[in-house]
């Protein structure tokens, strides 16, 4: 009976110093813990057991549980209750006190996630019940972190630019808080940061000599304070660049002996600006700059950086032109006019026509340069066959045809043109070609698919349905082919040995073109046509082409073929249809109506189409881009076999292939793709 009242005392000894406080939030569950005690805030320890949680809407459900403990006077230490386990936490280390009776409360230890706790080699959670004392109990702590320093010198490619990288990774050490001795304890972990180790100047100093680093030094900038950052960089030296050379050049006279021209003048007369006038002999071609060394540099480690050497560019003379005895200079050694063709200079006789040509001159045919200071009128023909063509005038119902470029710099209207001669024969059977190859591959693809479940039709049956329903573009594009061959080999005269292959291709593809028997009896032989059909591509892209321009003013109404690049220099290109190899350029006016089609190359435009909506088509055949500041609707662009329609207007256009699809951009927005 005695002990029974002990333990009592005992226990209302412990109520006295150690109460729970219960409210909705934690602030109300301490107040009220603290009005039990009848003591201020500054007076308790409290320990948080329960938080209400958070319902629909963000409302708190449940309750709020703390648990206020008496703080003792410094140096003192509360003594259990007899029969009470106490634990306590002391400079990190925890320590036990057993219940003084048989039987007693053992005491119990409550903890977060943040620490991993084993009973009995057991993980247990959120609290444990010390029965037998701290023997069976782990505590394991997060894993401290050490501390770390990492830095490297980084030189550029060139070795003119030495920099310090560094990073500084603070370390972490964990421990358990100190608690007073409770019956029931919470263990709090506390982390204490450890900084990183820090660079001195004395470090550096040896890095930089490890590192081999000699010239251009630059420590005085580098402080310490700098160093304690958590990261960054300094440049340590920095070398010197070779200076590149002034490269040998050299300037072409003749293409620059253009009138000057006024800008604020009320009429400018562009046809004298952009007129083509000979030379006489004597007359300086072209001069050469012989270029200037450069200067050597040297890296950070001391080592000498040579300068690029100076390319080795010489003037380049054929007939009718000579070298100066140094070489600088190529002089003209007769009249005539000159020309640059893959970098030599010639100066050739010049066939000259004072007024125009007409039905007074008849058809003009020459084997050099033409220059006519007139206009080509109605059904009017001039040719060369390798020459340059000069139009000084327009070119109004006649045709130009020549292996030269060509330049007229007024106007064509109801004209053709044809630069290049054979060269461009070749770029049109070699795009016809392509484009039949692409489709007897899809026609093969498409046979096969339906083949496998329609075995019972008859090979010709299938293929003239499908040509019918699918690729009805097919048989026009054999016709072409043929007409194009058959004119081919009219220019050409003897050239049927060179293109007997050819024939023997064409002669197979010519029942596809809709007339007589198929000729092909099954999937092998249409499979060995179109190998055929690539054998003589191949030929064709291996032929030796000249790549001929043709710059003119203005066209309307006219066809346009060059196997080079065609440029319109005025303000409109109208109704017209451009066959270019390398590209085709309008940069200051408009292309509308017809269609402009560009072997490979960058169609580049002011303006594409109208405002209402004429039919205008601009396409790549293989590679290249498509520009236009302005695009409006029913424009198509077509790069490869990939096309798109405009809608409405676009500005800033840009069309390209990317990552193998067509894609549109206007300014920086992607319309398509």
């Amino acid at each position: 009976m005695h002990l029974q009242k002990d333990f009592l005392r005992e226990v209302i000894a412990l109520a006295q110093t150690q109460v729970l406080g219960e409210g909705k939030s934690i602030e109300e569950a301490i107040e009220n813990a603290l009005a039990k005690l009848q003591v201020e805030r500054t007076a308790v320890d409290i320990e948080v057991l329960e938080k209400p949680a958070k319902g629909l809407f963000g409302r708190r459900t449940g309750k709020a549980v703390v648990r206020a403990t008496l703080r003792q006077p410094a140096g003192t230490k509360t003594p259990g209750p007899k029969g009470i386990g106490l634990v306590s936490v002391k400079n990190g280390i925890l320590e036990y006190e057993a219940p003084s009776a048989p039987g007693g409360e053992a005491p119990v230890i409550t903890f977060g996630s943040d620490v991993e706790v084993l009973y009995h080699g057991e993980p247990v959670e959120k609290e444990v019940k010390l029965t037998e004392g701290l023997g069976p109990l782990e505590i394991v702590l997060p894993e401290n972190r050490e501390p770390e320093l990492n830095y490297q010198i980084v030189a550029d490619a060139s070795g003119t630019k030495a920099e310090l990288v560094w990073k500084r990774f603070p370390g972490a050490e964990y421990t358990l808080a100190d608690k007073p001795p409770a019956n029931q304890l919470r263990l709090t972990v506390v982390k204490r940061e450890v900084e990183a180790p820090v660079l001195t100047l004395e470090d550096v100093r040896q890095l930089v000599q490890i590192e081999g680093l000699k010239y251009g030094l630059q420590l005085d900038g580098l402080t310490e304070d700098l160093l304690r950052k958590s990261h960054g960089s300094y440049l340590l030296a920095k070398g010197k660049e070779a200076q590149a050379p002034k490269q040998p050049s050299i300037r072409y006279v003749f293409q620059e002996d253009t009138p000057q021209v006024d800008e604020d003048a009320i009429r400018i007369d562009y046809y004298a600006v952009h007129g083509t006038k000979g030379v006489k002999a004597g007359d300086v071609l072209a001069v050469k700059d012989p270029g200037e060394p450069g200067q050597p540099g040297i890296d950070v480690f001391g080592n000498i950086i040579e300068s690029e050497p100076l390319k080795q560019v010489e003037i380049a003379v054929g007939e009718g032109a000579a070298l100066s005895d140094n070489g600088l200079k190529a002089v003209a050694l007769v009249p005539g006019l000159p020309s640059l063709q893959r970098g030599v200079i010639r100066v050739t006789n010049v066939f000259e026509l004072s007024g125009d040509a007409d039905v007074s001159t008849g058809n003009i045919t020459m084997d050099s340069d033409i220059i006519i200071h007139g206009n080509v009128m109605d059904n009017v023909k001039v040719e060369s066959k390798n020459g340059t063509i000069v139009v000084h005038g327009l070119v109004s119902g006649g045709e130009l045809r020549t292996g030269g470029s060509i330049t007229v710099l007024r106007n064509v209207v109801r004209a053709e043109l044809n630069a290049g001669g054979m060269s461009v024969a070749q770029m049109r059977l070699l795009n016809l070609l392509r484009s039949i190859a692409d489709q007897l591959e899809d026609l093969s693809v498409a046979y096969d698919a339906i083949v496998s479940q329609a075995e019972n039709i008859p090979f010709e049956n299938l293929i003239r349905h499908l040509i019918e329903l699918k690729f009805n573009s097919l048989p026009k594009m054999v016709k072409e082919l043929c007409g194009e061959v058959e004119q081919v080999l009219g220019e050409q005269g003897q050239g049927r040995e060179r293109y007997a292959a050819l024939l023997k291709t064409v002669e197979i593809c010519q029942p596809l073109s809709g007339s007589g028997a198929l000729g092909i009896n099954d999937i092998e032989e249409l499979q060995e046509l179109r190998q055929s059909i690539g054998s003589r591509i191949a030929e064709l892209e291996n032929a030796k082409t000249v790549e001929a321009d043709i710059k003119i003013g203005y066209a309307q109404n006219s066809q346009i073929e060059a196997s080079g690049i065609v440029e319109v220099t005025g303000k409109g290109c109208f109704y017209s249809t451009v066959v270019a190899g390398k590209g085709f350029r309008i940069a200051g006016g408009v292309f509308r109506g017809g269609q402009v089609t560009v072997t490979d190359g960058t169609i580049i435009a002011k303006e594409l189409g109208g405002p209402k909506g004429i039919a205008t088509l601009a396409q790549v055949l293989n590679s290249g881009q498509i520009q236009a500041s302005l695009v409006h609707p029913n424009v198509s662009v077509t790069i490869g076999s990939q096309s798109y329609k405009f809608d409405e207007t676009a500005s800033l256009v840009k069309a390209r292939i990317e990552d193998g699809l067509l894609t549109v951009y206007s300014g920086s927005h992607k319309i398509h793709g």
